[in-house]
């Protein structure tokens, strides 16, 4: 089977599914969420004892694993066998070779599980595992979302909680909070229990949620592109009380003023967004952050991203040469940007 995607594995989960399945992707939430739906199908809740085996951190060999596999469910028609974060970096090609003895004698009755929720092997032995599970069962990828994609979880997530959010709220707290899908559902269980009626605003988002860094920047970015330099320079009057780094803070502008750049520059060019990973692999891995970048990068034109870009770069090394004055450094450099989306 073709590496499958979230849509396809839906389908595939069942009472009493059984099979081979590896999952993994940048996703992390998300694989934890279906290794466990899929489990939980599969061992009968009632004899979960009996049937339900998880293999996880170290002290277990490959060997156990087929044993445990190969074995009669008890008191029910199908069992599950859950792998977690299996170090496939460790594997020699006789370990290759057990791990495909495990996917090929898999018995009908049992749902095999390698899942990936908290680490991330390296390619090239990961390309072995993904294509045994290609041919013995599934490999299911759980690539980054969009942002209309979490904005969308988060709004089903509120849903399931009996709160609904206001125009852009949703919008609000997903930019607040980041694209980490368990923090996310962490700050929603907050907002929920804060928010005193049915509908969630913007307000309440800011009242409960706690923003990232990325996220805080992102605000002064936007204020300075937006032409308010009062609530720009206020915000990083807060990052200072605040005791955030300053070479932190640096080094989140540097990032986002990056992404505004390359995105700008596709756009010239007649590419989109999507077209970013070809040249950096890493953007593979952010899509909300391409599209964050996008609309910011939409109300200024080359000159002055390529003279923000020189700005931070010579702010950069500034700061790297200098033992002290960088809260200095950092104000000087907010105002040189300023200056420069006004040109």
């Amino acid at each position: 089977m073709p590496i499958i995607e979230e849509k396809e594995l839906k389908k595939l989960i069942k009472p009493g599914n059984t099979g081979a399945f590896l999952l993994y992707g940048n996703e992390k939430y998300l694989v934890k969420y279906y290794s466990e739906r899929l489990a939980s199908c599969a061992a009968d809740e009632a004899f979960a004892d009996f049937n339900l085996k998880v293999f996880e951190g170290d002290g277990y060999t490959l060997e156990e694993i087929y044993d445990t596999a190969l074995a009669v469910p008890v008191m029910a028609e199908t069992k599950c066998v859950l792998v977690k974060d299996f170090n496939i970096d460790s594997l020699d090609d006789k370990g290759f070779s057990a791990v495909e003895a495990i996917l090929r004698d898999n018995p009908e009755e049992n749902c095999l599980i390698f899942s990936y929720s908290a680490s991330s092997p390296k390619e090239k032995g990961f390309k072995k595992i993904i294509k045994l599970f290609e041919t013995y069962g599934y490999a299911a990828d759980f690539p980054s979302l969009s942002l209309n994609d979490l904005i969308r979880i988060t709004e089903k997530g509120a849903k399931s909680r009996g709160k609904t959010f206001a125009p852009r709220a949703a919008e609000h707290m997903v930019e607040s909070v980041g694209a980490d899908l368990n923090l996310l559902s962490n700050e929603l269980d907050k907002l929920c229990a804060y928010a005193p009626g049915d509908v969630i605003g913007i307000a309440d988002v800011d009242a409960v949620c706690i923003k990232s860094l990325d996220a805080k920047t992102f605000d002064m970015i936007k204020d300075l592109t937006g032409g308010k330099f009062d609530s720009a320079f206020h915000k990083i009057s807060l990052l200072f009380e605040q005791r955030e780094e300053p070479i932190m803070i640096l080094g989140a502008l540097i990032s986002q003023y990056s992404d505004m750049y390359r995105s700008k520059a596709l756009k010239e060019a007649g590419r989109s967004n999507s077209d970013l990973a070809e040249h950096y692999p890493s953007y593979k891995k952010a899509s909300f952050k391409i599209d964050k970048a996008a609309r910011a990068a939409s109300s200024m034109t080359m000159k002055q991203m390529r003279n923000c870009i020189e700005i931070l770069a010579q702010a950069d090394a500034a700061m790297k040469l200098s033992s002290k004055g960088e809260r200095e450094i950092l104000e000087k450099t907010l105002v040189r940007l300023a200056l420069s989306d006004r040109s």
